[in-house]
């Protein structure tokens, strides 16, 4: 029975890992789009005197889902649910304790904020943004839930390998 739940949780693990994939290559599309974006507007400002109005909005909306994007991929290994060096000299029992308690503590957060976040997006879904009017700040907005979403998926992979794990990777 062991055996088959471990064979699950590794599909689901690589299905996951896949998926992180898929969200670091949307990460460095918006992070080279926004640079690209913030560089030719740059360019167009001091040497054609043009100003670019809708460059910082974009820029900070690109922003915003590059950091939901990021934090959901850093907490694939715990970096948003523990505090390493708090925990170095326990043994690896404790240490495993701890780590699960601190993502049973995330996911009650994570749900929250996933809660939260959506009915935020909601609120301003008929609000559009100031120098790119034809955007919905839906979209800006939904990137915090979509971003807890995925640190959610994460955690729950990071806290199955600390459960199976035989070993202390620390």
């Amino acid at each position: 029975m062991q055996n088959k739940t471990i064979a699950v949780i590794q599909k689901c693990t690589v299905v996951i890992d896949r998926l992180n994939r898929l969200f670091e290559y949307v990460g460095l599309v918006l992070l080279s789009m926004m640079t690209i974006i913030v560089f030719v507007a740059i360019v167009s400002r001091f040497f054609a005197g043009i100003s670019l109005s809708w460059v910082e909005e974009s820029a900070t909306f690109s922003m915003a889902w590059i950091c939901a994007l990021g934090a959901g991929l850093a907490s694939r290994k715990g970096g948003m649910t523990t505090i390493e060096i708090g925990i170095m000299k326990f043994p690896f029992s404790v240490k495993k304790i701890i780590r699960v308690t601190a993502c049973i503590l995330s996911y009650i957060f994570f749900c929250t904020m996933i809660l939260f976040g959506y009915k935020m997006a909601m609120v301003v879904r008929t609000q559009y943004a100031t120098t790119i009017p034809f955007m919905s700040m839906f979209w800006v907005y939904v990137a915090m839930p979509v971003g807890f979403v995925i640190m959610f998926i994460n955690s729950l992979a990071y806290m199955a390998e600390i459960i199976f794990s035989k070993e202390d990777a620390s």
